[in-house]
């Protein structure tokens, strides 16, 4: 029994030092990183002012234009359907009608829906361009909305740099002027941009 125990010991000891030499030897890749703190330059703007400020948002317009299209075109379904009700048309054709109307409007819904998403990705290359040429102009390592910060938002508006007016100037020159956000830093008070 005590021979039993006295092993025990001695393979449970060489594991225990296997595991130390082991883990000695692991890659450095494999340790944790551990928290430290660097200095960031953070840059954020107002991505509401950026595409109230007609800097070429065509998404929104185009996708208007495509929903009043598809409603005309629902419209124009129905009155096709109801025509041949009036006309009193057998349930077959009716059928058909009905049928021909659902693929068309399914058609135009799927091409529209395209043609919104693909100017939405036009749109979205040419801010993510604005803004990383503005944060290398800038020397900035980092830029965020300003409404899209969940935690440390405060930090960032406090001690960041508001470059709502730069990105709208990088995308359209000629733009208007954005008007200039304001956030309520921590104590309370109000803070406007002044660029």
């Amino acid at each position: 029994m005590q021979l039993a125990r006295r092993t025990k010991q001695i393979l449970g000891g060489s594991l225990l030092a296997s595991l130390l030499v082991a883990g000695s030897l692991v890659s450095p890749a494999f340790a944790q990183k551990t928290a430290s703190a660097t200095s960031m330059k953070i840059g954020y703007f107002n991505l509401a002012l950026v595409k109230g400020s007609g800097t070429g948002g065509d998404a929104e317009a185009l996708k208007n234009q495509a929903e009043s299209q598809l409603r005309r075109d629902i419209e124009a379904g129905q009155k096709a359907i109801q025509k041949a009700r009036e006309e009193k048309k057998s349930d077959d054709e009716l059928k058909k009608i009905v049928q021909q109307v659902q693929t068309e409007l399914a058609a135009k819904q799927q091409a529209l829906a395209q043609l919104v998403q693909t100017q939405n990705q036009i749109e979205i290359q040419r801010l993510m361009g604005a803004v990383n040429q503005v944060a290398k102009d800038k020397g900035l390592d980092l830029i965020v909305d300003g409404a899209g910060v969940f935690a440390g938002g405060q930090k960032v508006l406090d001690s960041g740099v508001d470059v709502t007016e730069d990105i709208v100037k990088t995308l359209n020159p000629g733009a208007r002027k954005a008007a200039a956000p304001s956030a309520t830093t921590a104590s309370g008070e109000t803070k406007t941009s002044t660029k």
